[in-house]
């Protein structure tokens, strides 16, 4: 046995020695026919490795990035540092890019060429309307001009440091950098006559971005782009176009919140100084008379009470906390003064809420959504969302059905739990028909009968309503 075993031994090594000659054999070949065999194995302390797993939790997918998109160090070319006229931008640059080692290469340059944009360019207003399909023309007046006074590069710095606290994966840094830098970098004035009149302000800012040598050599490209051109859209393909959203909107609410207050503050030092204390404090909503052109308009450019009907589909409404100024009654109240009464907009005559023999008021979303906002007593989170239709619906919904738990108000057998509205169909006074989604309110919610509220109607509001039929009742009828 003991001399199987020594064979065994002898054989082994055998093996290994021959292994060992012919690779240094394979070796000497090599360097004798003119190859070199790279050294591409680097030696580095294990503390500058050790960022990347003290990490909580790093998803697969996008340490896939890191050798997806590898770039040499030895490769890369040394950037000098850039020096920037703004203070806020200097300070962003030294805090949030400057040391961060996931920010190299390609993604740096971009970063360093969005900040020079907005250090020579963005002392411009951080809210644009002049293209229709801006969001951010949905603004009243006064907010827009209260927001007009924030400068772009302002804005999007604070968007920017937003995204960054809300990510915990330091590999991702640099692709969030690049979108919260970019998102609104459209607004520029300069490239309005351009390219203004093909689109808003996101997807100007992807043709922007796409602008950037440096930006095109990124493999990722076509997602940064969508997550940019998706930040005012209310369904997004990708978390991080919501991400990117909901801190732009932080950033609005934190602007308008400052603003108001401001506002506040200067209102009551004029207050003080006036001799009369009589004289009413400067408003700051502006109400028009109507005008004859208004009183001289068709009925059917009269007729339709919410303008142009929603087309496309949107996501359910999710129901929110609700804000510290809900009162049901004072929003009873303010939607009460609005049943079957007029108001002069620039596109003709409005109603706001219309009663019907059926015992119920039908209220448009606007007009409640007016109503909610003389009650909110300027909130800032309902003045943004003026300019986001999705949280504009969220809190509508949240409103609706906690009207409807606490006081009954609302004829909820017309309408469906994931939503507030009810498709119904008004008829005009010359029998033409149309659909709208309204709201159905409970005509008791309001302490009134429908005779009572049938005398409030005007001339007018009888010929633009003459009736509003839910679309469950005209489908009953017809099955009858």
């Amino acid at each position: 046995m003991k001399e199987l075993f020594d064979a065994a031994a002898i054989i082994g090594a055998g093996f290994v020695a021959g292994a060992a000659w012919n690779f240094f054999r394979l070796g000497a070949d090599k360097e004798r026919s003119g190859m070199v065999i790279p050294k591409s194995i680097k030696e580095k302390p294990l503390a500058d490795a050790s960022w990347f797993w003290a990490e909580a939790v790093i998803d697969f997918r996008e340490i896939a990035k890191i050798w997806r998109e590898f770039e040499s160090e030895q490769t890369a070319v040394p950037v000098l540092r850039p020096a920037f006229k703004h203070g806020e931008i200097e300070r962003f640059f030294s805090e949030m890019i400057e040391k961060r080692r996931t920010i190299k290469s390609a993604r740096k340059t971009v970063i360093v060429k969005l900040l020079k944009m907005l250090d020579e360019e963005g002392d411009c207003p951080s809210v644009v309307k002049m293209n229709p399909l801006e969001a951010e023309g949905k603004f009243p007046e006064d907010t827009f001009s209260m927001l007009a006074t924030i400068p772009l590069y302002q804005h999007t710095l604070q968007v920017a440091r937003k995204c960054a606290a809300k990510v915990n994966q330091e590999v991702m840094l640099p692709d969030i950098f690049i979108v919260s830098l970019a998102h609104d970098i459209g607004k520029i004035p300069s490239y309005h006559d351009r390219m203004y009149s093909t689109g808003d302000h996101p997807l100007i800012s992807a043709i922007i971005l796409n602008g950037i040598t440096e930006y095109g050599s990124l493999a990722n490209r076509d997602e940064l782009d969508k997550i940019i051109r998706e930040h005012h859209l209310i369904k997004a393909d990708y978390p991080l176009s919501k991400m990117l959203k909901q801190c732009d909107q932080a950033v609005r609410k934190e602007e308008l919140a400052v603003l108001i207050g401001e506002a506040i503050e200067r209102d009551k030092t004029s207050t003080k100084s006036r001799d009369t204390a009589s004289k009413n404090p400067v408003s700051i909503t502006v109400s028009e008379k109507p005008t004859a052109k208004n009183a001289a308009a068709t009925e059917d450019q009269q007729s339709h009470p919410l303008g142009e009907l929603e087309s496309q589909e949107f996501p359910d409404p999710v129901a929110q906390k609700l804000p510290p100024w809900f009162d049901a009654e004072t929003i009873l109240s303010a939607i009460k003064k609005r049943i079957n009464q007029l108001e002069a907009t620039p596109k003709g005559q409005r109603w706001s809420a219309v009663s019907t023999n059926l015992e119920l008021v039908f209220a448009n979303p606007d007009g409640l959504w007016a109503a909610i906002k003389e009650v909110s007593g300027k909130d800032p989170d309902i003045l943004a969302a003026d300019a986001d239709e999705g949280t504009k619906r969220d809190l509508l919904y949240t409103i609706v059905w906690e009207l409807s738990r606490v006081k009954d108000a609302i004829a909820t057998e017309y309408v469906s739990g994931k939503y507030y509205t009810t498709k119904a169909t008004i008829v005009t006074g010359a029998g033409k028909g149309f659909t709208a989604l309204l709201v159905p309110f409970r005509a008791k919610a309001f302490g009134e009968n429908s005779t009572t509220l049938e005398v409030l109607k005007s001339p007018l509001l009888k010929k633009m309503v003459r009736e509003i039929k839910p679309k469950q009742v005209e489908v009953e009828t017809c099955a009858i």
